[in-house]
């Protein structure tokens, strides 16, 4: 059954099955570990996966690859056939049946309109991953990765990274796909990081990185101005000794983390404290 790719869910059919293989491959799936797939579009890895694993869930939006996909695979995955933006994915996860913990991978061929969202879902929800291996567009692998001052640095990267290590595996040519996509792609895996950063407060680092990129050719001192008064971001320089004549990508995580756990002490603490 020929099925014509939709643009309203960025379908680009992954054909290449040596690009197949590789992802396989890199995800290093164990017997029967549990998977999730995002995306099966017309089954190229949900196959390869179902060869090492009895236990896949996949999510695909468009009935009619749906219904192929019943055809192919029969009862071998348990296939959900809805937006996976909009499912819980509490209830999913947890629903086990069997009432124990058990961590999962995910392998999938992302469409690029829903990367970020996604990412931000797995970041939410990173106790239940042993490993994510993904393909999504070069251009936000190169975020992912991204060093500090350099154009692809900024708020993705410092909000993905906390949670998880980041790997660039391979380029994915745009000629793997039917259609081919204007753009390249990228293979990238995500693992739980051991030894996460330890934080006074997350919601003020959130709020401070989110600042310091609000506007990125503006300095750390005038991104903050909106939060603290000049005599504050004084105080708040030099405690955490920092220049504030800095643009925000170029600080490094930990300085991020220094400045965020000062802010807190300096504004913060003290008030909690007194309520």
């Amino acid at each position: 059954m020929s099925v014509k790719p939709l643009k309203q869910f960025g379908q680009h059919f992954l054909t290449d099955t040596e690009i197949a293989d590789a992802i396989i491959k890199a995800a290093d799936i164990q017997p029967d570990e549990p998977i999730w797939e995002i995306g099966p579009g017309k089954g190229i890895l949900t196959e390869r996966i179902l060869k090492h694993s009895n236990k896949l869930t996949a999510f695909e939006i468009d009935h009619r690859l749906c219904s192929i996909l019943s055809k192919r695979f029969d009862d071998s995955l348990r296939l959900i056939n809805q937006d996976v933006l909009t499912c819980d994915w509490d209830d999913i996860l947890s629903s086990s049946g069997d009432n124990t913990f058990q961590m999962l991978k995910l392998i999938s061929n992302l469409p690029y309109q829903i990367t970020s969202p996604v990412l931000y879902s797995m970041e939410k929800h990173s106790k239940w991953f042993s490993a994510i291996v993904i393909m999504i567009q070069k251009e936000v692998a190169d975020r992912l990765t991204a060093k500090a001052g350099t154009k692809s640095y900024g708020l993705l990267t410092l909000n993905i990274r906390f949670t998880f290590d980041i790997q660039y595996l391979f380029t994915v040519p745009s000629q793997a796909f039917n259609p081919p996509p204007e753009v390249e792609s990228a293979v990238v895996m995500l693992t739980p990081r051991i030894h996460q950063p330890v934080l006074k407060s997350l919601d003020t680092y959130r709020l401070i990185i989110n600042k310091a990129f609000a506007h990125r050719r503006k300095t750390l001192r005038n991104n903050l101005l909106c939060l603290y008064t000049a005599t504050e971001l004084k105080k708040l320089e030099d405690l955490c000794e920092i220049n504030f004549n800095r643009r925000g990508e170029t600080l490094e995580e930990h300085e991020f983390i220094c400045l965020a756990d000062c802010a807190y002490e300096l504004f913060f603490a003290k008030h909690s404290a007194k309520q």
